[in-house]
């Protein structure tokens, strides 16, 4: 085997199949990188069980074969070569990569132990625009669970009602909902997929891409992507995802209206002052038309800084673990944010003005 391709190509490709490789493997071949080169394509696949990438990019093949190396310094040699094209060459058990003056030679495994991706059978689908499902994809994800005794709250959900989408993710103490429309009426469904998986997936398309579809397919146990040059199938989140209806407050008795980004910058700035007490927590005071944002840790001092905004309703000093704040401020598009309060033990609700496709919602600490 041997063919040459562009460094960006590979390095792209490769930052998104990583995500299948399995980090404790059972055998080292779940460690590895299948690579299989044929006339202008070279196929890269991971595979873990629970997810598995195929993707494509073009190559220059000048022998066609296959073979599987070690995911993790695969990526690593490939992201550090010094110039812009790449060429790659089976020999005696190796792959010999050279670039620029540079060479490396890895082991290889044998192609055929590596445990192919396969399509699993699928009884539905639909289809949905890639921009939008990137979209709902960077507005949820991030408040699932990162590792939790209960599965369920590490997936997002989907929720498929005749032409819209919503994509809810929450890890108990936080809740993110986004909606989208569909480009046809499908059938009701619900699922739960995880959402690291999904993260890899928003990494794969490209924001400005707005003519292209991915086609989801689903059955009881996986669901698959396809898009362009790429194939993932997942594993499903085995139970029944919270109830989100009931999560959302219904009303309020505090209203506030703020600049994104001055609200963004305050909150980053007194961030840095939370991380030196233990639950990350910021007080927000809301009155006299503004928001008091503050954090003291006993060790090391106090900060704060002041945001104007438009208050309606009563006074109120809230608590939060400062990253809930952070985070839906960096995927909030609108220039001014609407939260709603009640007091000080009940859930905040962060909207963007004028649109009733996203909400977000968090739970106060106590201070």
């Amino acid at each position: 085997m041997k063919f040459s391709c562009y460094k960006n190509d590979l390095t792209e490709a490769l930052q998104f199949a990583i995500r299948a490789v399995a980090v404790k493997p059972m055998t080292p071949i779940l460690a590895g990188i299948y690579l299989r080169a044929d006339g202008s394509m070279l196929e890269i696949q991971a595979n873990n069980f629970s997810t598995g990438i195929i993707t494509r990019i073009p190559v220059n093949t000048e022998s066609p074969g296959e073979v599987v190396v070690s995911g993790k310094r695969f990526q690593e040699f490939v992201r550090n070569m010094p110039d812009d094209t790449i060429t790659f060459s089976d020999v005696d058990n190796m792959l010999v990569i050279e670039s620029g003056g540079a060479s490396v030679e890895l082991l290889t495994m044998q192609a055929s132990d590596f445990p192919k991706v396969k399509t699993p059978d699928t009884d539905h689908s639909f289809k949905i625009r890639t921009t939008a499902l990137r979209n709902l994809i960077k507005r949820t994800a991030f408040a699932a669970a990162k590792n939790d005794a209960r599965p369920i709250f590490t997936g997002c959900c989907f929720d498929v009602k005749g032409d819209t989408i919503s994509l809810v993710a929450t890890n108990g103490h936080r809740l993110a909902l986004a909606k989208e429309q569909l480009p046809d009426t499908y059938e009701d469904c619900s699922f739960v997929v995880p959402a690291d998986a999904l993260r890899g997936i928003m990494l794969r398309i490209d924001p400005n891409d707005v003519e292209n579809y991915v086609t989801i397919s689903y059955s009881v146990r996986y669901l698959t992507f396809t898009f362009d040059n790429v194939f993932v199938n997942s594993r499903l989140i085995e139970g029944d995802h919270p109830s989100y209806d009931r999560v959302i407050p219904s009303s309020s008795t505090t209203n506030v209206k703020v600049d994104t980004a001055e609200f963004r910058r305050a909150v980053d700035f007194v961030a840095l002052m939370s991380k030196e007490n233990e639950y990350n927590t910021v007080k927000f005071s809301f009155s006299d038309g503004g928001i008091e944002i503050t954090s003291n840790s006993p060790e090391v001092g106090g900060a704060g800084q002041s945001v104007e905004a438009e208050i309606d309703g009563d006074d109120l000093e809230i608590s939060f673990n400062v990253t809930y704040i952070a985070d839906v401020l960096k995927v909030v598009e609108a220039k001014q944010l609407d939260i709603a309060l009640n007091d000080k033990f009940s859930p905040a609700a962060f909207t963007e003005p004028d649109n009733d496709n996203y909400i977000y919602v968090a739970t106060p600490v106590r201070a």
